[in-house]
């Protein structure tokens, strides 16, 4: 490889670093293609913008995100950049059964316990 082809390969390098680092500039803009152009450098120098209409309501040292206005008695803040993800609810698991409550397993599959055949086998032999 000659010294001149790779001199023309740093410098072609070194003008595409810097035509990402700054393409978010207005004389650069023009140059580039428009998927480009929105694109941040990386580190992020400006804040992720909020969902429309997205508000984070603090009382007291509970935070809500609301799409409405906060509630009484809240104090609305900046939403400092991340994302905000909405997923369905899951219903509430069932309250557990209260103890001694609960039915013998061994009585629903029609089992009978081990101390009940313990007793049977000490009647037959007992002759009782």
């Amino acid at each position: 490889m000659s010294r001149l082809f790779l001199i023309a390969l740093l410098l072609l390098a070194a003008l595409a670093a810097a035509a990402w680092m700054y393409r978010g500039e207005e004389p650069l803009k023009r140059y580039l293609p428009r998927q480009w152009q929105g694109a941040q450098p990386a580190g992020g120098s400006a804040p992720a913008a909020p969902a429309a209409g997205l508000r984070k309501c603090r009382q007291g040292g509970k935070l809500l995100y609301t799409s409405d206005e906060c509630p009484k008695g809240s104090v609305e803040q900046p939403i400092s950049g991340g994302a905000v993800t909405v997923v369905p609810g899951q219903a509430p698991a069932p309250a557990p059964a209260a103890p001694g409550g609960a039915p013998d397993l061994g009585k629903l599959m029609g089992k009978e316990a081990a101390g009940d055949l313990r007793d049977k086998r000490i009647d037959r032999e007992t002759g009782k």
